[in-house]
């Protein structure tokens, strides 16, 4: 299975693996294909800015940034100071969006619910909510679970050194989860795809596109 070993290149400077490159062109190949460049776009979690960048040098001018600490991302909007575990953060992140991203976020979090429940104050009505994370129906994770009880990527050996909590995989993103939660926070999923690796059983992530309304 050596599509799914990272193989590390630069990007804009910084060193990101081959799954992260593949997120990074599914999201904004299909940010291309279906938005318009003046779409109000937020990225949720927003990380190094990559996927912002990404979407800037397609041509996109209204983008915004969330996270708790973003980096300068000038001349790309950004909220600073967001926890996306705290009751009503979304109401310091403006909006509302046509298409909200969040990429490789909710595994970290000890309450997905609240966290897409936020999401969908920020989405427009008719608009769309685009989250990839790890694909743990793959085989690899499949018998990672088996063997150890754990699925590849989640509890890792740094788990209990006191690593920060919202760094480590911790909440197992089953497709059937993922979907009922959505549907209970108001979304309903419209496709999913597998990224790095062809099919559920070999890819490394899904990308979910979900509505409101």
């Amino acid at each position: 299975m050596g599509y799914l070993l990272a193989e590390a290149r630069a990007v804009g400077g910084v060193m990101i693996d081959a799954n992260t490159q593949a997120i990074l062109d599914a999201v904004s190949s299909y940010t291309a294909q279906h938005y318009a460049p003046m779409t109000a776009v937020a990225d949720v979690g927003c990380g190094e800015g990559l996927l912002l960048h990404t979407l800037a040098g397609a041509g996109f001018s209204n983008l915004t940034g969330i996270s708790y600490q973003p980096p300068d991302l000038a001349p790309i909007h950004t909220v600073s100071g967001v926890d996306v575990c705290a009751p009503d953060w979304s109401a310091r992140c403006g909006g509302p969006y046509q298409l909200v991203i969040s990429t490789e976020v909710i595994e970290h979090l000890t309450n997905p619910f609240l966290f897409l429940s936020e999401m969908r104050k920020l989405v427009a009505e008719g608009g769309e909510l685009l989250l990839t994370f790890p694909n743990v129906h793959n085989i690899r994770s499949i018998i990672g679970y088996a063997l150890t009880g754990r699925h590849s990527g989640f509890f890792g050996p740094n788990f209990n050194d006191g690593h920060p909590l919202h760094d480590q995989h911790i909440f197992i993103p089953n497709l059937h989860l993922i979907r009922y939660l959505l549907g209970i926070a108001g979304f309903s999923v419209q496709s999913e795809r597998f990224l790095n690796g062809p099919g559920k059983l070999f890819s490394q992530t899904v990308m979910m596109i979900a509505r409101h309304g």
